[in-house]
């Protein structure tokens, strides 16, 4: 299941260290207070003790936006990588991470560029709502298994294609061959099956509905 020639053309024509930034300035500013005044640590409380506290863990926050779960990870004692394709969202979450004199690493760039940081892999790899702006779901998974270190974790809370969707071509090209088009959401259990291929993740699911899976990785070894 290869990524889809198109999306790679977008990509290579939207550079991102060429100023590209698929998020208005107004929207970025609306979106990211939205965000930042309905946030609830709950889950972070949630992964902190799966984890055993933050203090001293290496976090990838990949589709970062407006930071609200990466400033959190930070002010709680991580060393936080924030990762998104939004410079608009970065300079946010920047003046956010700020405003709570926390240090993070700031990364721009598309999803499955996450991987120039393979060569240092995280104590826990999270991303949440936004698997669907990957290029290949495939490929993505893998970028992200190689991101996980052995004992680290990841974190993958992620939309799926109802089955009335699959009759939208689309997201039923998507489905049935892994073809993407624009940014469809995967059908349901594709990720689970994806990481459960690389035979040394143990997977949980803590959550699955008709549109929502979220899955909880750890990587068998030592680090």
């Amino acid at each position: 299941m290869e990524g889809c020639l198109i999306n790679k053309l977008l990509m290579k024509l939207r550079p991102v260290e060429g100023g590209y930034d698929p998020i208005p300035s107004e929207y970025a500013q609306s979106y990211a207070n939205g965000e930042w005044d309905q946030f609830n640590p709950v889950l972070v409380d949630i992964l902190e003790e799966r984890l055993g506290g933050f203090a001293g863990k290496r976090i990838l926050d990949i589709g970062a936006g407006p930071g609200q779960h990466a400033v959190t990870f930070a002010r709680r004692g991580a060393q936080v990588t924030w990762h998104d394709i939004s410079r608009n969202y970065m300079e946010f979450a920047k003046a956010k991470a700020a405003s709570f004199n926390v240090e993070m690493e700031f990364s721009l760039g598309y999803m499955e560029e996450a991987a120039r940081f393979q060569d240092r892999p995280f104590d826990l790899v999270f991303n949440r709502i936004c698997w669907s702006y990957c290029l290949n779901d495939a490929n993505f998974a893998r970028v992200v298994h190689g991101l996980i270190r052995p004992g680290g974790h990841g974190y993958i809370d992620n939309f799926v294609s109802p089955d009335q969707a699959f009759f939208r071509p689309r997201y039923w090209l998507n489905a049935a061959t892994g073809i993407k088009v624009g940014h469809p959401y995967p059908p349901p259990g594709r990720l689970e099956r994806l990481f459960l291929a690389f035979g040394d993740l143990d997977l949980e699911v803590m959550h699955r509905s008709a549109t929502n899976e979220r899955l909880f990785l750890t990587r068998q070894g030592r680090p």
